[in-house]
């Protein structure tokens, strides 16, 4: 049990992190992308920032989920397997959308992997502790 809420509080943390997404200007974006030897000129267009900080607000959110589920795995126990398997298929769509669209490596394999990886795990763990 207490490996299964670990998984799901390092899920529910770094979904929060999306927090600073929601705030920070373009630039600072762009300076991270070119820490992972990205040169990107991000568009300045209403629509962009309002589905920039839209997806962010949903990362949040979902991280606020894990985190309830780490709190009390067996309360929710259908939830926990799902949300499980939904990492998995976050990952996954993460690792084929990068790919098709020609996108660095450094740049989704963080995302895909991880969730792919804490997603099995929180499945696995969820057995183990049922």
């Amino acid at each position: 049990m207490r490996a299964l809420k670990i998984c799901l509080w390092i899920a529910g943390i770094g979904c929060l992190l999306s927090v600073f997404g929601m705030f920070l200007p373009l630039r600072c974006f762009e300076s991270l992308a070119k820490t992972f030897g990205i040169q990107l000129v991000l568009p300045d267009s209403p629509l962009f920032l309002y589905a920039l900080r839209v997806m962010s607000a949903t990362y949040v959110a979902v991280g606020v989920y894990f985190v309830i589920l780490a709190l009390h795995p067996m309360k929710y126990a259908v939830l926990v397997p799902f949300s499980g398997l939904a990492a998995v298929f976050l990952g996954l769509v993460c690792a084929i959308t990068g790919l098709a669209v020609g996108m660095s490596l450094w740049w989704f394999l963080g995302d895909s992997v991880c969730c792919v990886v804490l997603g099995v795990l929180i499945v696995v763990f969820w057995r183990q502790a049922k």
